[in-house]
């Protein structure tokens, strides 16, 4: 079976990676304000970035664990869990805040990006991570 070899940067740069994900969704989740008349591209824009951001957020967690030793449905459970209640958390604070919302739709969108994000795990089997 072929493999795809992808580099292995250091621990600490992996993890610094899946924080600085997790420091750009709390900013533009909690921090900043939204736009006052944000254009309208579509009616789903909003929901796709939610997607995609937790998609990558997800994705960027998964190569931060690439060194425990567990195994991959233990550390997909991992992944997901903490991707998904980190989701949550900041869709709660946004209801804390008085120029923000807590919006269930935006909620789900950032679980379903979480989930077919995960689909990596079953990827990750054909792949050769090359220490850097």
């Amino acid at each position: 079976m072929r493999t795809l070899p992808i580099p292995l940067v250091p621990r600490w740069l992996r993890y610094l990676g899946a924080g600085a994900a997790a420091g750009a969704l709390f900013y533009f989740s909690v921090l900043s304000a939204p736009p006052v008349a944000p254009p309208d591209p579509g009616p789903f824009w909003d929901k796709q970035l939610h997607f995609l951001s937790y998609g990558g957020f997800t994705l960027a967690l998964a190569y931060a664990t690439t060194h425990l030793k567990e195994t991959t449905w233990k550390r997909m459970l991992l992944v997901v869990s903490i991707a998904i209640a980190y989701g949550l958390v900041l869709e709660l604070l946004q209801g804390l805040q008085p120029q923000r919302y807590l919006s269930l739709g935006d909620a789900l969108a950032n679980v379903v990006g979480t989930l077919l994000a995960s689909l990596w795990f079953g990827i990750e089997s054909r792949v050769r991570y090359i220490e850097l």
